[in-house]
Order: C-alpha cells, then sequence, then structure tokens
C-alpha cells in the first residue's frame, strides 16, 4: 500500500513542477520493486548464511520491507511543503530524512530481533552449546544492526533520489 501511495505520489509532485511524464510511473515503480526485491533477496541470503529459519518469515520480510515506504512519502510530502518545491534538497528536507530513517531503523530493530533472533530453548544446559549458541546471537545481531541501519540507509536514500 506505502508503496503505491510512493509511487503515486511521485509522480504527483513531477506533475506539479510540470515535469511530469507518463514513463515517469513505469520508472519509478521500476525502480522501486527492484530495491523491494534487492531488499528481501540480501535478507534471506543473510538468513540462510546464519541458519535462521521461520515458517512465516518470507512474508514477514516482505511486510517489514514496506515500512520504508511510510517514512519516504513522510519525508517526501514535509520537505516538499516547507522546502518550497525543493524536495530533499534544503536542510529541512534532510533533518526529515534523518529522522524518518532513525525511526525506521529502529522500529525495524526492535521487530526484525524476533524474526532473525530466536530464542534459544530453555532445555540447554551450560556448556559448548550455549557458546555456539552465543557466537550465532552475537553474528545474527551485528547483521540485524548492518541491515536496519546501513542498509536502510542506502535504499532510503536511493528512493528519496528517484
Amino acid at each position: 500500500m506505502a508503496l503505491v501511495t510512493y509511487i503515486l505520489l511521485s509522480t504527483l509532485i513531477a506533475g506539479l513542477n510540470h515535469q511530469f511524464q507518463p514513463e515517469l510511473l513505469g520508472k519509478t515503480a521500476t525502480i522501486s520493486l527492484i530495491v523491494v526485491i534487492v531488499e528481501i533477496f540480501f535478507l534471506k541470503l543473510g538468513c540462510y548464511l546464519l541458519s535462521i529459519s521461520s515458517q512465516s518469515q518470507l512474508l514477514d520480510l516482505i511486510a517489514y520491507s514496506g515500512y520504508k515506504f511510510v517514512g519516504i512519502i513522510v519525508t517526501v510530502v514535509v520537505a516538499e511543503v516547507l522546502n518550497g518545491g525543493k524536495g530533499t534538497g534544503g536542510w529541512v528536507g534532510w533533518l526529515i530524512f534523518f529522522y524518518t530513517y532513525l525511526a525506521n531503523s529502529l522500529f525495524l530493530m526492535r521487530s526484525l530481533k524476533y524474526v532473525l533472533l530466536p530464542e534459544t530453548s530453555a532445555g540447554v544446559s551450560g556448556g559448548p552449546m550455549q557458546t555456539d549458541s552465543r557466537a550465532k546471537r552475537s553474528q545474527r545481531t551485528k547483521f540485524l544492526f548492518m541491515y536496519s541501519y546501513f542498509v536502510q540507509l542506502f535504499f532510503m536514500w536511493i528512493l528519496t533520489r528517484a
């Protein structure tokens, strides 16, 4: 839903600036879908490499990948209104961008930890297995941090520029 809203909003703003071309709908939709597909691919690859498995994991990841569009929509609308049509080019636009980026990243960190950091079973006693579990949890936490902060920054920046 947010993806479609983003596509329509970006073409609406282009139309208000007298820069609308029909191809813009296709270009924006293509870039957005490529970003979502690449994001889900890298998330699934990371889950595979870190041995993370879940029944509803793919649907969860698809749903979580759409949340970035909410922040992008807020950024584009508020920056367009406050910057007088300059988009995210002014300091207000970048301030709003970083606020929505940090809010989205924090939300993803808190939400995806239930998908990517499953709880260990209570029946496991101390020993080498617990150390292995601790090491895997540390790797998964680093992956979650990298995804939530650095990857989201890159993708959100691409989408606000498109």
